[in-house]
Order: C-alpha cells, then sequence, then structure tokens
C-alpha cells in the first residue's frame, strides 16, 4: 500500500493520497489522466492551457482533491484563477472547491516568483501550493518561506527541456 498522509506547512487540509503527481505538461497534465489517476488517489498538475470552457465541462467529473489547476506567475494568471476559483464555487456549490494549485514557471530563481507565491498564499491562505522550478535548497527553503506547500524540483535536465535549449539554463540533478 503505498496510500500515505501528509500534513503540510501552510495548508489547513491533511491530504492522503499516493505520492505520485502528473506533471503539468501539455501532453500530460491533461482531464483524461486526472481523471485516471484519481482512480487510483493520485495527483495531476493540469496544464495551463484549458480555458475556463473546458473547465466548465470536467468540473463535475473531477475531484478536485487530486487535481491541482496549473498556472505561471504573472497578473494575467492570478486573474485566470481567480476565475477558475469562482467558477469552481458555482458548480461545485462550495465555498472551498479547489485544494491545489501548481505555481510553474521554467526557471524559479527571479525576484518576482517568491513574491508571487507569497500573494498566492495572503489570498487563498487555505490551498496547498505547489511552487517551482528550482534545483538549490536554498531557493527551496525561500519558496516554503514565501507560501509554498509543496516544490517542484528540476530545471533544464530533460532531453527536450525548452529553458535548456533556448537560454542555456538548466542544472545536473538525478
Amino acid at each position: 500500500d503505498l496510500t500515505r498522509e501528509f500534513k503540510f506547512r501552510w495548508s489547513p487540509h491533511t491530504w492522503r493520497g499516493v505520492p505520485i503527481i502528473a506533471s503539468n505538461m501539455d501532453t500530460v497534465g491533461t482531464f483524461e489522466m486526472a481523471r485516471a489517476l484519481t482512480k487510483h488517489s493520485m495527483l495531476t498538475c493540469v496544464h495551463k492551457y484549458y480555458s475556463l470552457d473546458d473547465w466548465k465541462n470536467e468540473m463535475l467529473t473531477l475531484d478536485l482533491r487530486f487535481v491541482a489547476p496549473s498556472i505561471g506567475a504573472n497578473d494575467e494568471d492570478f486573474e485566470r484563477f481567480t476565475n477558475l476559483y469562482k467558477l469552481a464555487q458555482d458548480v461545485k456549490l462550495s465555498p472551498d472547491p479547489i485544494y491545489f494549485l501548481c505555481v510553474d514557471v521554467a526557471n524559479g530563481y527571479g525576484e518576482y516568483f517568491p513574491e508571487f507565491v507569497k500573494k498566492i498564499r495572503e489570498t487563498w491562505r487555505y490551498l496547498t501550493i505547489i511552487a517551482g522550478n528550482v534545483v538549490t535548497a536554498e531557493m527551496t527553503e525561500q519558496l516554503i518561506l514565501s507560501g509554498a506547500d509543496i516544490v517542484k524540483v528540476g530545471l533544464g535536465s530533460g532531453a527536450v527541456c525548452l529553458t535548456r535549449k533556448i537560454s542555456g539554463v538548466g542544472y545536473p540533478q538525478l
């Protein structure tokens, strides 16, 4: 049995499930993947390219205790998640319909990133926030102190990683 129970630093939720998370890549973090992994109590970070209409059509079929919508780290993404959250409240008839949020950037070392995570934490105190991508203990600590509950680790290591190919930024990791 791989099921575990997790308590987070900031989020008041206790989560019980299998600690495997499908990435928010557009070919992986799909609604179809979320439905499949939810059956096994696994989490899916759903990619950020779905529209509000797409979400509306899927909202009732998804168990949002195992689904993390994904956003970037700018004002447009903040507004998009605000609208998604309101939609989820209306559809699910619940004041707290979303448990997880994945805040994802290719390179989490800009000064704006911990500040954005802090803004998310201050706005939605009860969300379990997944934030990344970073590769050092120092930046992991900074994101946790800024309000992240889970930190995504990995930067430029994939064979098809555009961050590394375009910017030359990456870090070897196991």
